[in-house]
């Protein structure tokens, strides 16, 4: 039974609301909860596409509880600045193994049980974004009110931001008003491929808070909505999204999350056994099969209308049941 996250089903569509009255600020107890709902979709073949919500009302997540980082602060290990780089790498290092070794991260898990919240909070925070990041399945944030350090760093995890639009709704990375700067061990790779440098420079150096239309301006979301029209809307992407194949849909994201941070040969690589994958599935040979035989046969020559309206319907997720093998 979860406390601080609320989750729904609708068909093949998992929502998570975030639900931690009265503010809606991450919590260690939250972050705990998240991540063991991440490891139980990622390994449900009955979910193929995951929404983000907020559970109140004006706040998608406010931001990080501050009072555990304080404390985590106080606690935190000091060493030389000459030892600081290769402590944050080894650490580095240490949730990457924990991410690709459950024995791993369980044991990790039970060293923290006994330490201060704010560690805890630390450890699963790092391990819930690794695990959005690299969920093999679409992952939609829908923003409905204010998502402001943690909640913007949730929400850059997701392969779509949507926010509702309201004047006092804001999205940004504001940490460095009160000394510190984002600590979601990705927004270095994150932020700068969804917005630019510069953009990101902008964001991180003045803190400032942004209104959904200048969010999507800059790109750091993909659309502003009218809040009548958001969720509904978001909805039918999930609904469509969870209709496509889901080998193909991992592969696309897997590329593209994995592939573009490496080299050109390497990236090649990702490239290479994605495609291989996709091509091996059964999925691939019906949804091929049933394009070739079912639209492609019927044209006698060159239909741009009606090519067009096939491929519509292609989008749509109505001419092909996909089976994720």
């Amino acid at each position: 039974m979860t406390e601080q996250i609320k989750v729904t089903r609708a068909g093949a569509v998992e929502t998570i609301a975030f639900y931690n009255p009265p503010k809606n600020f991450i919590t260690h107890r939250m972050l705990q909860e998240l991540y063991a709902e991440l490891l139980r979709v990622r390994q449900d073949p009955e979910v193929r596409a995951l929404i983000l919500t907020g559970g109140l009302p004006d706040s998608f997540l406010t931001h990080y509880e501050v009072a555990e980082l304080i404390e985590y602060a106080r606690l935190a290990p000091k060493p030389p600045a000459r030892w600081n780089d290769l402590a944050a790498r080894l650490i580095s290092r240490l949730i990457a193994l924990a991410h690709r070794h459950p024995v791993l991260d369980r044991i990790l898990i039970g060293g923290f049980a006994r330490r201060s919240p704010g560690e805890q909070g630390i450890y699963y925070w790092a391990r819930c974004l690794d695990l959005l990041d690299t969920l093999p399945k679409p992952t939609i944030a829908a923003i409905n009110g204010l998502s402001l350090g943690g909640g913007c760093e949730v929400a850059l995890c997701c392969d779509f931001r949507f926010m509702a639009r309201g004047p006092h709704y804001r999205i940004g990375l504001p940490e460095i008003l009160v000394g510190i700067i984002p600590g979601g061990t990705g927004t270095p790779l994150r932020l700068p491929r969804v917005v630019g440098e510069a953009k990101a420079l902008e964001i991180l150096l003045t803190g400032k808070l942004y209104t959904p239309e200048e969010a999507q301006a800059m790109g750091l979301i993909n659309e502003a909505m009218e809040p009548d029209q958001f969720m509904p809307r978001v909805m039918e992407l999930a609904q469509t999204l969870a209709r496509r194949a889901p080998l193909a849909m991992a592969a696309a994201k897997r590329d593209i999350r994995e592939g573009s941070r490496l080299s050109y040969p390497q990236g090649r690589a990702v490239d290479l056994a994605a495609v291989g994958v996709t091509m091996a599935s059964a999925d691939a040979v019906t949804g091929m099969s049933q394009y070739v035989n079912d639209l492609v046969a019927k044209y006698d020559a060159l239909d741009l209308p009606r090519m067009l309206r096939d491929a519509e319907e292609l989008a749509a997720g109505r001419l092909v049941q996909y089976q994720g093998k």
